[in-house]
């Protein structure tokens, strides 16, 4: 069963990633995690002390949909089995032992649509000799939303292995989340209060005049806010972008 974090194990990730790339030495037995109005994180550093994050994504909703959709896939997968009579999730646990599933399925298939998918393919590997290679569906019998979905087999234990994709255009960053957080959002904490703005997958400097947006808003809403500065990240390649 895929593992699914909590909101606070995924904060606490991203904060563990990002306070290094600002030199900070933070004590991770003092970080704490406290429900709004605190901000995310509230720890102590080594060197200045009394330290306060509040984290944003400015991934746009568009990717962050569509690669959500594609974790889904396994999960998916898991939620179809577990509806299934006891004796057919046997079957098709045994037969899958070294299934490597690749599908290739609409960006805006869902966990529900996937689910149905996955329990269309269950239905048809149940009918289908046991160690079946090739295509599950062909252009006559394919479920919408269903572009490719076929097994493998061999290099496999302990599958499925389920492999799918998402591909979609580079979208700039919403800067709009800085300036929420900035002017519109209201925090209570006694400690030195940064913001870090982190992007995953749209990076934050993919257009050429991408720092400079950038700074006009936090030079343009910072002054007179809670915050002190902020830092922002591309976080998929670790790297500090911008810091005012």
């Amino acid at each position: 069963m895929t593992q699914v974090l909590t909101k606070q194990q995924l904060e606490r990730r991203i904060f563990e990633a990002l306070a290094p790339l600002v030199g900070a030495d933070v004590a991770p037995s003092s970080i704490r995690q406290l429900d709004p109005p605190a901000p995310d994180i509230e720890c102590e550093t080594k060197a200045s002390g009394p330290w306060a994050i509040e984290l944003v994504s400015l991934d746009a909703q568009d990717t962050r949909t569509r690669l959500r959709n594609m974790g889904a896939t396994r999960q998916a997968w898991d939620r179809a089995l577990s509806m299934r009579p006891v004796a057919e999730q046997a079957q098709l646990k045994a037969q899958s032992a070294d299934l490597h599933l690749s599908v290739n399925l609409s960006e805006s298939a869902g966990t529900r649509v996937r689910t149905k998918i996955m329990a269309l393919i269950q239905d048809r590997l149940l009918t289908l000799p046991t160690g079946f290679s090739g295509p599950i569906f062909n252009a006559l019998n394919a479920p919408p939303d269903v572009f490719h979905a076929s097994a493998n087999r061999g290099l496999v234990r302990n599958g499925p292995h389920i492999t799918t994709s998402s591909a979609g255009p580079w979208l700039p960053p919403q800067l709009d989340k800085i300036r929420e957080k900035l002017v519109d959002k209201s925090y209570r904490t006694d400690a030195p209060l940064e913001l870090f703005a982190y992007s995953e997958h749209d990076e934050v400097d993919g257009h050429v005049n991408g720092r400079v947006a950038i700074d006009q808003c936090i030079k343009a809403h910072l002054p007179g806010s809670k915050f002190q500065r902020v830092s922002v990240f591309n976080l998929g390649f670790r790297q500090l972008v911008y810091r005012s």
